[in-house]
């Protein structure tokens, strides 16, 4: 199985933020990206699709065609929302505008288990949709432990993988790193089924390797002009 992996396009008309992001150039990049996946079973953007530019019409102009992007591959593409995508849009309007582009919680493909966990909720347990949040503050609330345990729990369940925007790998920076990171990892390597967590947001990428299980951190194809992408054989 074949997996086309980006993360943190922040695409938008800007032409430079942060100093070292160039979210204009960012539509091209995916565009490349998606031409060197074409023999992937499914390809996956891991939040941050676009960046709010303060316009609401823009941003759904830039939503717009980045989710055109994605759905002319010729593979299928999901793309989990990120803080910057629920800084500019509610989920259901989200959901509009990508047309299908979000994962279910669950995915069976090609005899692999893929997880989807929500991470976009602040410590009180608050989903960050509709509501004001900070984006060093996520969380896993246990509606989303829940899931991750019944899943791994399931005897037909025997290889997982698993794909979110912040992160559950204490290598990175603290400030993007998941509240209640220890207790998903007990979870994922206690069910000995998980061989890799694949993550973004933290820009210059990253990866650990704990209890047996590579945590991998995408970099962020939004910094400078270079293009950042990876296709993984699973």
């Amino acid at each position: 199985m074949k997996l086309g992996l980006f993360t943190d396009p922040h695409y938008s008309s800007q032409t430079v933020t942060c100093t070292t992001r160039r979210p204009s150039l960012s539509l091209g990049k995916m565009r490349e990206a998606l031409a060197a996946m074409t023999d992937c079973d499914l390809i996956l953007c891991l939040g941050d699709l676009i960046n709010d530019c303060g316009d609401p019409a823009e941003n759904r102009v830039k939503l717009a065609e980045a989710a055109a992007l994605l759905h002319s591959a010729s593979v299928p593409v999901c793309c989990i929302p990120g803080n910057h995508d629920y800084e500019a849009f509610s989920i259901a309007e989200f959901q509009e505008v990508t047309k299908g582009l979000m994962p279910p919680p669950v995915l069976h493909l090609c005899g692999k288990t893929l997880l989807f966990p929500d991470s976009a909720y602040r410590e009180d347990g608050v989903s960050y949709d509709g509501n004001p949040f900070h984006w060093t503050d996520s969380f896993l609330p246990e509606t989303e432990l829940t899931c991750v345990r019944e899943t791994l729990a399931d005897p037909a369940v025997t290889e997982a993988y698993v794909f979110l925007h912040q992160n559950l790998d204490p290598g990175v920076e603290r400030h993007h790193i998941i509240r209640n990171a220890d207790t998903a990892r007990e979870i994922l390597a206690a069910s000995g089924k998980v061989k890799t967590v694949f993550q973004g947001h933290y820009h210059p990428g990253h990866e650990n390797e704990i209890d047996g299980i590579r945590y991998i951190t995408l970099p962020a194809m939004c910094e400078g002009e270079e293009n950042r992408f990876a296709v993984y054989e699973i």
